[in-house]
């Protein structure tokens, strides 16, 4: 059975390392802390100084209480219609937009709100500046406890000029915000655009989800960045191992529909991992994998198995690293887009999970 090693003391240093450069930090633990484990996420976030943490599923803000109790605080980012159990747990509640505070302004008036600006992402908030204040007086003029303001950026991670555009948008409304209401709270960035241009003047928190778990939101050696000394520790291995060498004759196929034609006589590894283990096709596709601390061609794929490149050193039992300290998994953003899609894919039931502390 393939394996994946999650090493929940390099996710602990990295929130220690991050808290060095933010002014405060709201973890984003959203669907079971990017598949690594919510219950021991927040508490090593807990431990490590954290005590905000958001997510998108109330029966996760629900499990985050109950494990670290009253002294933390927890935000849903998702809009919802739970009340009860929101108001049970202490949870504080996103604005979705104006006609949601009308519709629903009974059951808000003793929870603790915070309001979204769209922006670019316009998943939920007010769309525009004029609704932006339109919901702050409203919440004054209802005596409803409005804490919070936020946003988030659709395109901190790319650098064609999009997010400059966006980022400027987002200040220009938070500002007319803050004129008008001393929030509590301010959180605007996420992963990425803290690491491109570290702590905003004027908010109070960053919002940091997949930095957190030693995934770089964008390729650091080719782009810029603010916080040039911090340090993420890859908490992720993945592997699995050389169950069979097949010897190939030049011209002979292996795999699906001959997914690799053999140029020369030559050995070959089959590997017990693949795409059916959650393992994205576009990471393996032409890709490569690490045998014993050397970089290997994939050659093909399949739901079970990968056949790789091997040498007359390697044998049936070494181990195939596909994500590891050399080849970490944000070293494969650019095959498949965001980090998080890799690790939502990681499919827990078919690998055997190890847990470091």
């Amino acid at each position: 059975m393939a394996t994946i090693e999650i090493n929940y003391h390099n996710i602990k240093q990295n929130a220690i390392n991050l808290k060095k450069e933010a002014q405060d930090i709201i973890a984003v633990v959203k669907n079971n802390a990017y598949n690594l484990g919510l219950k021991e996420c927040v508490k090593i976030f807990s431990e490590a100084g954290i005590n905000y943490f958001a997510t998108t599923k109330e029966e996760e803000c629900k499990i985050i209480r109950e494990t670290l109790g009253e002294e933390v605080s927890i935000f849903l980012l998702n809009p919802t219609r739970d009340f009860e159990l929101v108001r049970k747990y202490n949870i504080e509640v996103n604005i979705a937009n104006l006609d949601y505070l009308k519709e629903n302004i009974d059951e808000l008036r003793d929870l603790t709100l915070q309001l979204e600006f769209a922006g670019s992402m316009r998943r939920a908030g007010a769309k525009t500046l004029d609704e932006v204040l339109e919901i702050i007086n409203f919440c004054k003029e209802n005596n409803l406890n409005l804490k919070g303001f936020w946003s988030h950026f659709s395109f901190a991670d790319e650098f064609d000029g999009f997010y400059e555009k966006e980022k400027e948008l987002v200040l220009k409304v938070s500002e007319e915000a803050l004129k008008i209401h001393d929030f509590e709270v301010v959180h605007l960035q996420n992963s990425a655009s803290f690491l491109r241009d570290g702590a905003f003047e004027k908010t109070t928190h960053q919002r940091l989800g997949i930095i957190l778990y030693g995934a770089l939101p964008y390729d650091v050696k080719q782009y810029s960045v603010a916080l040039p000394n911090l340090v993420i520790k890859n908490p992720i291995t993945v592997y699995g191992e050389i169950v069979n060498i097949v010897d190939l004759k030049e011209g002979e196929c292996i795999g699906y529909s001959n997914a690799y034609i053999a140029e020369k006589d030559k050995k070959v590894g089959v590997v017990n991992i693949g795409y059916g283990d959650g393992i994205l096709r576009d990471r393996l596709r032409g890709n490569t994998c690490i045998i014993n601390n050397k970089e290997k061609d994939i050659y093909a794929t399949m739901m079970s198995h990968l056949v790789v490149e091997i040498s007359e050193k390697e044998k049936i039992g070494d181990k195939v690293f596909l994500y590891d300290d050399i080849q970490q998994l944000h070293n494969y953003v650019k095959y498949f887009g965001p980090n998080s899609v890799q690790l939502a894919a990681l499919n827990y039931n078919s690998l055997n999970v190890k847990k470091i502390y």
